[in-house]
């Protein structure tokens, strides 16, 4: 126990950016099988730009390379945010149908004087009590096809924690099944087993699939829509 209590510091710390710490060997030893592209198509706002949205997606792929995979972003609109909170986010998120075109759906939230404010505000309780109220990024847990993540900020808190390249790698693992480990090894296996359904004669052709945190298998488009009136 003492030997791994850093890394329980560490995680507490950095929980909002970090999906567990790598395991080096034990991911060499794994078979993630061949090079898989998948989609992403992105909701932004009218602050986050193309060329912010591309190397997002890079940082994001240099990650994913060490599965064998990489992430296709698919710019779809820009729109206004459909709500002050992340939950209003992801309300909206939910409330969409995955398209043909899109296996993932995530939405790059920008910077407002709304947003400056709550940050200001969160610097000083954070100071003050050590409270952090900051969410940087969010998925959906019922299907893990949807997410959003805080792709434009300065603020010397967020700074101290995190980058929109690295809470995008950490929300991307949650769009690949995983949850938050110590270490990644369950992680690993997770994405090793969503390639595997690659194959699986079940799977939609044209659908990247998912094993969600709670295990369940999302082999098709149809299986991603979201229902209100369901627990």
């Amino acid at each position: 126990m003492l030997k791994i209590f850093p890394y329980l510091i560490v995680l507490i710390l950095f929980q909002c950016t970090t999906i567990g710490f790598h395991e080096t060997k034990f991911r060499e030893g794994i078979s993630f099988g061949e090079n898989t592209n998948f989609r992403v198509c992105v909701l932004r706002e009218p602050d986050i730009t193309t060329k912010e949205t591309e190397e997002l997606f890079s940082a994001w792929n240099a990650e994913l390379s060490l599965y064998n995979l990489k992430a296709e972003p698919i710019l779809l609109d820009v729109i206004e945010r459909p709500g002050f909170w992340g939950t209003d986010i992801l309300g909206y998120l939910m409330s969409l149908p995955l398209t043909k075109d899109c296996d993932r759906l995530v939405y790059l939230k920008g910077r407002t004087w709304g947003d400056i404010t709550f940050e200001v505000l969160t610097l000083g309780l954070f100071v003050g009590v050590g409270l952090k109220l900051e969410v940087q990024g969010a998925v959906e847990g019922q299907t893990n096809t949807r997410g959003y993540i805080k792709a434009k900020y300065i603020s010397t808190i967020q700074i101290l924690f995190t980058s929109p390249k690295s809470t995008l790698i950490h929300e991307g693992y949650h769009l690949l099944g995983c949850g938050h480990q110590l270490f990644m090894k369950e992680c690993y296996e997770k994405i090793r087993d969503v390639k595997l359904l690659l194959t699986d004669p079940s799977r939609d052709p044209n659908f990247f699939p998912v094993i969600t945190t709670t295990g369940k298998k999302i082999l098709t488009r149809e299986e991603t829509l979201i229902y209100f009136n369901k627990d």
